[in-house]
């Protein structure tokens, strides 16, 4: 870790030709990893009870464990109970603000941010220096992966003020060496038009628009403005379509934002394991799945100011752990999203995201933007009930393009749909993240 002096502005400058940022974590023999990860796994038991980090000692000596030797390394994590985000919560209600699960003084943080509450009241992320330097350079070995270079010119529209994201986003960018331009969410045309008219000036070489790419062709339809002159365009990163599932990139910001990326040669992620422990839990035993197979996302951060303990984000998430060619020997781990927004249909079980895709197989909703909802269905064996509005360009006949967009759904999804038509900005819109699932 560098001295927090310009260092902390950014880091040593890298040959760009080099393969890997960090070559000595990446491609550390597993062996040693693992050996680095129980030594920091053993000083993070010992921070706890000795300092003691009340809300994590409680769980730990309810299951018996009163010393770090309690814990003889990673096969024995399964004995460590899991912490969920409604223990943060209840920790901060029965303790505010900040509850009492945290490692450092609050006011030896220099950032906070809460979470976006989409899933109940926002919990507070505090980082110190040391903790936002991990993240930033967790972001940079990802970057490099991708193929970004100091140099280039990023953009994103990450929400602002107490969300962290944004804030943690550009701070990642500038370390690295990005010209970074954060404009506002598109929550409504004007804002969109601010980032449009402005990339129209400053084209962006990295447009990472995330849930709001949509809302930014839509608006730039409207306006006449070819979105590659803004330097937009829908195009994966490097992983994303390998395999089942996406590439793991992020454990929440509350946790781990960083926590791996994609290289594109293997399905899944690879994980900065040196700086946490990633595992795919069976909620029933609090054990692992076997390799490939899905289980509860759950993270444990080592080396960090602030950290958490076998933290479970109740998302999907399967780790990998044979060779991948890339020459990286971390484990991968592939994200599955939300249990919550796992649906079963008809004998299938599906994410809502894979809806959209498979919208997107049809261009008759796809220009300028995919705008979609489906009905949260009651009986599970009978068709889902979807909306979803025309798109520039259709066909005049909305029965041709419910049958097409039924098909691409049965086709994707192996499930029946019932498609309704709609006319254009039917659907409320959304500048971050859209509600695609909603109450019949």
């Amino acid at each position: 870790m560098p001295s927090y002096g310009s260092e902390i502005m950014g880091p040593p400058e890298r040959d760009p030709t080099q393969r890997y940022w960090d070559p000595g974590i990446q491609t550390m023999p597993a062996d040693a990893l693992r050996a680095l990860q129980e030594e920091r796994l053993n000083r993070l038991l010992a921070r706890v009870l000795g300092t003691p980090v009340a809300l994590f000692t409680r769980k730990l000596r309810a299951a018996g464990i009163t010393s770090p030797n309690d814990i003889g390394g990673l096969d024995d994590l399964h004995a460590v109970p899991l912490t969920t985000k409604q223990d943060l919560r209840d920790s901060e209600a029965s303790a505010p603000p900040w509850g009492d699960y945290r490692f450092a003084d609050p006011r030896a943080a220099v950032r906070l941010g809460t979470s976006t509450g989409t899933t109940g009241t926002p919990t507070i992320t505090l980082w110190t220096r040391h903790d936002l330097w991990l993240e930033y350079e967790s972001a940079a070995r990802t970057w490099w992966r991708y193929g970004y270079r100091p140099g280039m010119i990023a953009t994103h529209a990450h929400p602002a003020y107490l969300y962290g994201g944004g804030a943690l986003l550009s701070g990642a960018y500038e370390y690295f060496g990005l010209l970074n331009i954060w404009v506002p969410p598109p929550d409504t045309d004007e804002a969109a038009e601010v980032g449009l008219r402005f990339w129209t000036r400053v084209k962006p070489d990295i447009p990472f628009m995330g849930f709001s790419t949509g809302r930014f062709f839509e608006v730039a339809s409207k306006l006449g403005i070819d979105p590659l002159d803004a330097g937009l365009e829908f195009k994966g990163l490097p992983g994303f379509g390998l395999g089942k599932g996406m590439p793991l990139m992020t454990a929440g910001a509350e946790c781990y934002a960083y926590v791996g990326g994609a290289c594109g040669q293997s399905p899944g992620a690879h994980l900065c394991e040196d700086w946490a422990i990633v595992q795919a839990v069976d909620p029933a035993t609090d054990r692992d799945v076997p390799d490939g197979e899905w289980g509860n996302l759950v993270v444990t951060t080592l080396d960090r100011d602030n950290g958490l303990l076998r933290y479970d984000l109740e998302e999907a998430c399967a780790v990998m752990r044979e060779p991948c060619p890339c020459g990286e020997t971390s484990a991968r781990a592939l994200w599955g999203g939300r249990f919550s927004d796992l649906m079963s249909a008809q004998g299938k079980r599906f994410q809502v995201s894979e809806i959209e895709s498979a919208l997107r197989l049809v261009p008759d909703v796809c220009e300028p933007s995919v705008e979609w909802q489906l009905l949260r269905p009651r009986d599970p064996s009978a068709r889902l009930d979807i909306r979803v509005e025309r798109g520039s360009g259709a066909s005049n006949d909305d029965e041709l393009v419910a049958k097409r967009c039924a098909e691409a759904i049965a086709g994707a999804l192996g499930v029946d749909a019932i498609v309704t038509v709609l006319d254009r900005e039917t659907i409320p819109r959304s500048g971050y993240k859209a509600t695609r699932v909603v109450e019949p």
